[in-house]
């Protein structure tokens, strides 16, 4: 039996755009005489030349939820997220800094988040990509998403609390010949 709760709560979403960074702070107010909890995500699609050549870094060592197995629990073994099929994965207790490199483009995207533990992580592949109404059979090459998210611990909000949640998404210019990005510029915002 699903029992449906009803709650009364303020949501404000403040974006800032520049040529290079997109900043999204969420805010979530308990405007209600009770608690409740919530799970939240950001949802990025990111544009990139072709999935296969993407690396994601930042993220080694960490457990995740494997959504394509029912949410098993399993500890990345990579040096870096690479793709090469489907992938649906929730990664917990992430650091606030991701970088999401995109060899051909010559280009790092790197995500910086506050209040949002998690990372999810998605790509349909072929096969899906064929059974979803609003992507194309090959949309699938070029894209890839990478969500700040607070999904594996919800978040709870005492009556009249408010919660704060940080994102911040820009571009970097990178030359990836060595085949190692300068992880100080990156993951640490060093210039």
């Amino acid at each position: 039996m699903n029992l449906m709760v009803f709650c009364s709560f303020e949501l404000r979403l403040r974006i800032t755009l520049s040529a290079s960074k997109l900043t999204l702070i969420s805010r979530v107010r308990n405007t209600d005489n009770k608690p409740f909890s919530f799970t939240f995500a950001l949802r990025n699609y990111l544009s990139v030349s072709d999935i296969s050549e993407v690396r994601v870094e930042g993220l080694e060592t960490l457990d995740y939820l494997d959504n394509l197995i029912h949410r098993e629990r399993f500890t990345e073994q990579a040096d870096a997220i690479t793709f090469d099929g489907e992938v649906d994965r929730v990664y917990l207790s992430t650091p606030s800094k991701i970088a999401i490199i995109d060899h051909e483009k010559k280009r790092t995207f790197v995500l910086r988040k506050d209040g949002m533990p998690d990372a999810a992580m998605w790509n349909p592949w072929d096969k899906k990509a064929k059974a979803l109404p609003d992507m194309g059979d090959e949309e699938y090459k070029s894209m890839l998403c990478v969500d700040s998210a607070s999904i594996e611990t919800p978040i709870v909000l005492k009556p009249f609390e408010e919660w704060k949640g940080y994102q911040e998404l820009s571009t970097v210019s990178s030359s990836y010949c060595s085949g190692q990005l300068d992880p100080r510029k990156v993951l640490y915002g060093f210039h």
